[in-house]
């Protein structure tokens, strides 16, 4: 090993770093919800029912039914008659007034014009369009019926 020499030993020593300062990280500041944003009927959230197979003819106007699927969630606004609005998770699939033709099971082989289950695939139908929107294979399945809000407890 060889020695350091005296002057790049005193070179080194007046080297002198930049002094660092810890800064205290900035304080985010969370404001409470805005009134606008809570339910209507007294901030109680609706009930919301976890199925494993929804029958079609159980739905009426103004349910909403959220369908998970491998691939994105679809939510249906149910308009009557088997007529809803779907709105995909995905902002390049189509969204609009379509027509619920019932569901598949997963390889598409049976088709289940009464009712969609999880196993299987959503199938819908937009009025221009031939033929049906097959989803990929449903993972969940969840239920508001209209008008489901509960009445909140007496004081």
């Amino acid at each position: 090993m060889q020695a350091v020499s005296p002057s790049l030993s005193a070179a080194r020593d007046s080297i002198q770093l930049p002094i660092f300062r810890r800064v205290a990280p900035e304080q985010k500041v969370v404001s409470a919800p805005k009134p606008e944003a809570t339910v209507a009927s007294g901030g109680v959230p609706p009930v919301v029912h976890c199925v494993d197979k929804l029958v079609l003819e159980d739905l009426a106007a103004g349910d909403k039914v959220v369908v998970k699927t491998a691939n994105t969630t679809y939510n249906l606004e149910m308009a009557g008659d088997l007529r809803c609005k779907v709105i995909p998770g995905k902002s390049s699939a189509r969204s609009g007034d379509a027509v619920l033709v019932g569901g598949l099971n997963a390889d598409a082989s049976e088709h289940t014009p009464n009712r969609v289950f999880v196993g299987g695939r959503l199938a819908y139908q937009f009025p221009d369009e031939e033929h049906c929107i097959l989803t990929s294979v449903v993972e969940s399945i969840f239920w508001v019926r209209a008008g489901s809000v509960p009445t909140p407890p007496a004081p």
